[in-house]
């Protein structure tokens, strides 16, 4: 373990990298982590003490929900695996499932409960916090909008830029913790609200797990916009869209190397031509009081994904400010470009002598070179902190279907840059993993197949609105040669490869 990492959690001692492994560098800067890290742990910590109030074991000094070792972000498997088995019907494999590749959940711990009280309320919490997402996401889009136009007027310089950089990064740590607190609230939220709507539809249907994929479909996604924004112009809300996600020393060595480039691809899409679903037909022909149920399941967590989305495109866009001011800040402070990256932004931000900071970044550049060169695993099991070593719980999992239906094409990969440089017949997108920027290609593709993801990954979300298959966990997936013919089933998770 190295001088840079965070404490380990005393009982709860399991970690998986989840949905970082998937679209986040492999590792972060000490300020990104703070950026990222720290709002996360305090937002789910809020969530906990909404849905369950206080409780022991979700409180404390130490980061309960997430951790930092060897410059690698992790979620703490045990603590929300803890946390799913503290609502009624849901258990720890839902979580698992729904975001940590299915991996098999960790042992759980003895006396870590939430009175019966809190137990039995806590659905009806959940649903309560999730229906004032729409208005504070509505709130948090304007603040991060005007956000980012005063950001804008820091770049020329002027007498007047230090005072006002000073206040943009002020009201950008602020709007940073509200964004990341809707992104929990709509993570978690997003788990029991999905659980309710399987189980009712086993119930009161034939299939009716194959029902759930083709139901549980977001409205318009906010990336369509995003990108339009991005194609528009350089400063537009779609800017972020280019760098790198969580990073933000993304152009400062050693985070470069590790930073996951996004590219904006350009062309534009026509409209698809939506038809009536299994899902929708199903639904139609229960009764009057049943389809109520199912149409107000199904309509929660639609929105519920789409708000997940929103507010992290919000906290990109966030991000994306820090990424440009913090450089400008760390000249008024007299920070060394190189230096800033191994500070937090408590730090540079505050009144501490620049002789103090300085021997923090030379400690923490130290500490980080020797952290680097240490290999990180995926599952993380710390219950020997002298002797870390990887979870593997059951070991390697089959491939997942994660967005229904059937679809046969030709295999691209997401290198593309120019929408006419796709062919004209049915293609499968394939890939490692894929997040918001393979929007823009997604209009133009039969199917999708990863290597890395679960069931409610973006890339999963993404093809629900899209209405195309996807099937995530196929090993080899982006080695499958450009122009391989193959039938993907977005509802079983087989990939069939066809010789031509």
């Amino acid at each position: 373990m190295s001088g840079v990492d965070t404490d380990v959690h005393p009982f709860f001692r399991f970690y998986s990298a989840g949905n970082f492994g998937e679209v986040a560098p492999q590792r972060l800067s000490p300020m990104s982590w703070s950026l990222v890290g720290e709002p996360m742990e305090r937002a789910t910590r809020v969530f906990s003490r909404q849905v369950w109030g206080r409780c022991a074991w979700a409180e404390g000094s130490c980061y309960v929900f997430v951790g930092y070792f060897g410059c690698r972000p992790y979620h703490n498997l045990s603590s929300y695996c803890a946390l799913a088995d503290s609502i009624p019907g849901v258990e720890a494999s839902d979580v698992t499932a729904a975001y940590f590749e299915d991996i098999e959940p960790p042992p759980g711990i003895a006396g870590v409960t939430v009175p019966w009280w809190a137990r039995a309320r806590a659905p009806g919490r959940v649903l309560c916090e999730l229906a004032g997402t729409g208005p504070r996401l509505r709130l948090l889009e304007a603040r991060v909008a005007e956000l980012e136009r005063d950001a804008r007027r820091t770049a020329g310089g002027g007498a007047d830029t230090a005072g006002l950089l000073a206040l943009v990064l002020e009201r950008a740590r602020a709007v940073l913790v509200d964004a990341w607190s809707v992104h929990i609230l709509s993570t978690a939220g997003l788990v029991p609200a999905r659980v309710a709507l399987r189980r009712a539809l086993r119930r009161l249907v034939r299939h009716g797990d194959e029902v759930e994929l083709w139901l549980s479909r977001p409205r318009e996604l906010v990336w369509r916009r995003l990108h339009a924004a991005a194609l528009a112009g350089p400063a537009g809300s779609g800017e972020f869209l280019a760098s790198s996600f969580y990073e933000v020393a993304d152009g400062h060595a050693p985070w470069a190397g590790y930073a996951v480039r996004q590219q904006v691809v350009t062309g534009t899409a026509g409209d698809r031509v939506d038809v009536l679903d299994p899902g929708v037909a199903a639904v139609e022909m229960l009764g009057a009081h049943n389809r109520r149920i199912v149409t107000a399941l199904s309509s929660t967590v639609g929105e519920t994904m789409a708000a997940r989305e929103h507010s992290k495109s919000l906290v990109m866009r966030t991000l994306h400010v820090f990424r440009r001011a913090l450089p400008r800040w760390a000249v008024v402070r007299g920070v060394p470009d190189h230096a800033w990256p191994y500070l937090t932004v408590a730090e540079i931000c505050g009144t501490g002598r620049l002789d103090v900071l300085e021997r923090r970044w030379d400690d923490r550049r130290e500490a980080c070179e020797k952290a680097l060169a240490t290999e990180m695993p995926e599952h993380l099991d710390l219950r020997d902190q002298a002797s870390p070593r990887p979870w593997l719980g059951r070991g390697v999992r089959p491939a997942k279907g994660v967005s229904p239906g059937r679809a046969t094409g030709l295999v691209i990969h997401p290198d593309i840059s120019d929408i006419s440089a796709i062919p004209a017949e049915p293609v499968v997108l394939a890939c490692v993993s894929a997040d918001a920027d393979v929007a823009p290609l997604l209009p133009f593709v039969s199917a999708v197949v990863t290597e890395r993801g679960s069931e409610l990954s973006h890339i999963a979300i993404l093809s629900r609105e899209y209405g195309i298959p996807c099937v995530v966990g196929h090993q080899g997936a982006a080695a499958i040669p450009t122009g391989t013919f193959m039938t993907v089933d977005g509802t079983s998770g087989e990939v069939q490869v066809h010789e031509r």
